[in-house]
């Protein structure tokens, strides 16, 4: 559905009808580190209050919760009104699973629990259109202007532009991390000390000698190979991720700032009211 006629005599682009650079990599090709807010709420109120914030990116997530494909479409539209980022972390199933999160105009997908190369090289199949990958092509939703991106364009574009970012989790796949770094669909690296914590039998210990030992390698291997290293890391840890060669932090989330928020306020009030 995407334009293909070369025969059109009005050459004349106008300013909508461009494809959006991702402010990720700007920010990265800058040799600075770009930010993260995460949305775990739906609302795209939250959405375009973070925005709001200017961080380079809010993260939207279908892997747990309850966001539709329309939900993250208006998140993520809320998001570009500021030139933000919008990063959707997919639930793990076919083809289509991957592709909808780009075609409603996320910036970048999230994949979780990348288990193998095998496994990775699948989801590059899945997420980059020839020559690097099996994307097919529509150009009829959000991300193609709805048909007003010429296809050549189009397709160079998406595959430059639309970052695919591969989750490290678990340490089964910590010995094929080289591997998926060196692959050319490959944008980003993010390490979860979480689940890798949780399948090391010592859930929440971040700073243990394995945990602190992979999101080492993880961040110096997606640096050799040019591709963006990425993790949470609030204020408190942000310094030395970055020393470590991290350059997108993800350092807050949604449902952090409303917990505490409330809690401190009733907190405040039970003082006075003792």
């Amino acid at each position: 559905m995407t334009k293909y006629d070369d025969t059109s005599t009005n050459n004349e682009i106008k300013p909508f009808d461009t494809f959006r650079k991702s402010r990720i990599k700007r920010t990265t090709d800058q040799g600075k580190v770009a930010t993260i807010l995460k949305c775990n709420t739906v609302d795209v109120k939250v959405a375009e209050i973070f925005a709001l914030a200017q961080p380079d990116a809010i993260w939207l997530c279908m892997e747990h919760g309850s966001l539709d494909y329309n939900q993250a479409e208006n998140q993520s539209n809320a998001a570009k009104i500021y030139d933000v980022d919008s990063l959707l972390r997919v639930n793990r199933g076919s083809y289509s699973n991957y592709i909808r999160g780009f075609e409603v105009d996320c910036t970048g997908l999230i994949i979780p629990q990348i288990k193998s190369l095998s496994d990775a090289k699948q989801i590059e199949e899945f997420t980059k259109f020839p020559p690097i990958g099996k994307r097919g092509v529509d150009g009829g939703n959000n991300d193609g202007k709805y048909t007003k991106l010429n296809m050549v364009d189009y397709i160079k574009q998406a595959n430059q532009e639309r970052l695919v970012i591969y989750q490290i989790e678990t340490p089964e796949v910590i010995n094929d991390v080289e591997a998926i770094a060196e692959m050319e669909g490959v944008d980003a690296l993010f390490f979860g000390p979480g689940d890798y914590s949780l399948t090391l039998g010592v859930p929440g210990q971040m700073d243990h000698p394995d945990v602190v030992s992979a999101r080492k390698k993880v961040a110096e291997v997606a640096r050799k190979n040019n591709k963006i290293a990425a993790t949470p890391g609030g204020p408190g840890v942000a310094k030395n991720y970055i020393d470590m060669g991290y350059n997108l932090l993800n350092i807050g989330a949604d449902v952090v700032a409303l917990s505490d928020y409330a809690e401190n306020l009733v907190n405040q009030f039970e003082k006075i009211n003792s």
